[in-house]
Parts: C-alpha cells; structure tokens; sequence
C-alpha cells in the first residue's frame, strides 16, 4: 500500500517572488575593511510565508506523528486563491463554483517553488525526490492550500 500524506493549510499562497541583492562588507583579521561583496535573499513576504508554512506543517507532523517521505514521490497541489473584488455577484459565483479560472498572475510555478521549498525535510526529505506534480490554482472564498503527498515507489539506483 501506497504512503500518502494529505494536509489542508489554512494560509494564504504566496508565489516565490525574485530573489533580492544585498552588499556585505568584508574584513579581513585584523577587523579592517577589505571589500564588498554581493549576497542574494528571499524578499520578506516570501520568507514569512515559507516560515509559517513550515511551522504549521511541523505542528501538523507533531500531530499526526509522520517521518519525511523518501522515494519517489507525487505531490497533487491545489492552490485557493480568492476572486478580484472587481467581479460582478454572478461572476463570483461562477469562479468559486469553478467556472472561472485564475489565468493571471501571480504564476502557478511560482506558487509550487515557494511550496516546495518551505515543506522540504517536513513532508519529504527532499524536493528532488518529487516525481510527479500535478497542481491546480482556483477561486475560492476562503485562501488555503491543500497538498496530498504520495510515495510511486522505492526504487534507488
């Protein structure tokens, strides 16, 4: 039988946004100034979103007493965002009945990058592990994300 791990976060998706460059000045021993070198970082609304993320699924872990699944591995992933409030009340419907789909920004793969990386070594061991993905990005009233993590099979080589 197939390990599986299906958690819904109450959380709001964030997309993985372009990392940032940041100076750093260097000192060599005797603490004077040699030069300044380059340094990327995550901007902070990614990082707080990758940060809570991870905290909720580590309470969830501590919960559910789960291990990393390793192997190879499916993530099915369904991002819910919420509908412009420039839509009419029937076009509200109609998107979060399913109708109407997201098509605009911020991308799909931005969302599942920044996923990935704040659930590595929670729900997987590794991201690279992950074989197949199979992710969605719909309306919805309230914003969540609901993941389902499933183990193909052992194979190593």
């Amino acid at each position: 039988m197939a390990e599986t791990i299906k958690i819904e976060f109450d959380i709001k998706p964030q997309q993985q946004e372009r990392p940032r460059i940041g100076m750093k000045s260097e000192y060599n021993r005797s603490k004077t100034y040699t030069r300044r070198k380059p340094f990327l970082y995550d901007p902070k609304k990614t990082t707080e979103y990758k940060k809570q993320l991870a905290y909720l699924a580590n309470l969830e872990k501590s919960v559910n007493y789960f291990e990393p699944l390793s192997g190879a591995l499916a993530l099915n992933v369904t991002f819910y965002i919420l509908p412009p409030k420039s839509l009419s009340k029937v076009r509200h419907a109609m998107a979060t009945k399913g109708e109407l789909l997201p098509f605009k920004k911020p991308d799909l793969s931005n969302y599942i990058k920044s996923t990935e990386d704040a659930l590595n070594g929670i729900l997987w061991k590794d991201d690279a592990m992950l074989c197949d993905i199979n992710a969605k990005k719909r309306f919805s009233d309230e914003e969540r994300i609901v993941i389902e993590v499933s183990k193909i099979n052992d194979n190593q080589y």
